[in-house]
């Protein structure tokens, strides 16, 4: 069937050697085989110890892992992009190195891509260190609007997977790349949807600094990006400012109240 064989996943990776090996077996073990597989290092200083991994499971793999190595550090957005230009599937994936898939992934979010026409988008929840509660409705999924996403951003880059043939990308930024792409489909297409059940974890053994530690960076980047979606239309720019505010508190009660 062409849902099972037009999927390209990027998986954008820095020093991961530690631990990317369950991040690659999650896209393998997944119920609905993949395309093409594509590691994109970034400039890492144990690419040795990698490249080893890869061609370790390139051996048993059903499917050949194409590992990409920067001779510069470029960041997630610019390495997401670089591989979509040359995506010639139907559907494109994205995983972080510090998370993993659920096995049955994939099927969940190609079966909303069959069953509702014209889906652009498909994300779901991502279960995060320390958090307990997993309960949740499986298989209940609803649309996602532009206006609950510009107060948060709740889709999680590793969840994702779009339709290759979009024109809007990823910010070549290294902070909130990923909120403008999201915001930028979803305000031009209703046919985005949120599986509201966990369809990928982050990993329990990582322990190299993350970009999402980085708060003050991140929350100077999603203001910019807040920028890029004012318009004509008044009652946008409204929701807009309300949620630069929204943003713009919650970074000083976190910074100063807690």
């Amino acid at each position: 069937m062409l849902y099972q064989n037009s999927i390209t996943v990027v998986i954008t990776t820095y020093n991961s050697s530690a631990h990317i090996e369950k991040s690659i077996e999650s896209v393998l073990k997944q119920t609905i085989k993949v395309n093409n597989i594509f590691i994109i290092d970034d400039n890492s200083s144990d690419i040795f110890i990698l490249n080893e991994i890869v061609n370790k499971i390139n051996k048993k793999s059903y499917v050949e892992i194409k590992l990409i190595s920067n001779k510069l550090n470029k960041g997630p957005g610019f390495n997401r992009n670089h591989i979509w230009s040359k995506c010639k599937t139907e559907f494109i994936a994205f995983l972080d190195d510090d998370d993993f898939w659920y096995h049955d992934k994939l099927e969940q979010q190609l079966g909303i891509f069959k069953n509702n026409n014209n889906t652009i988008l498909v994300a779901g929840k991502k279960k995060m260190l320390k958090q307990f509660n997993t309960y949740s409705i499986k298989n209940n999924s609803y649309r996602i609007s532009f206006k609950s996403l510009l107060f948060k951003n709740f889709i999680p880059t590793s969840s994702v997977v779009l339709k290759t043939n979009i024109k809007d990308r990823f910010l070549n930024k290294y902070y909130a790349e990923d909120y403008y792409l999201w915001l930028s489909i979803v305000n031009k297409n209703h046919n985005c949807y949120f599986i509201n059940s966990y369809i990928c974890e982050e990993l329990k053994d990582t322990k190299k600094e993350k970009l999402s530690s980085n708060t003050k960076e991140i929350n100077q980047n999603v203001q910019l990006v807040l920028n890029k979606f004012y318009s004509e239309n008044f009652i946008n720019n409204i929701f807009i400012s309300m949620a630069k505010i929204f943003y713009y508190l919650k970074r000083y009660k976190k910074k100063y109240l807690n």
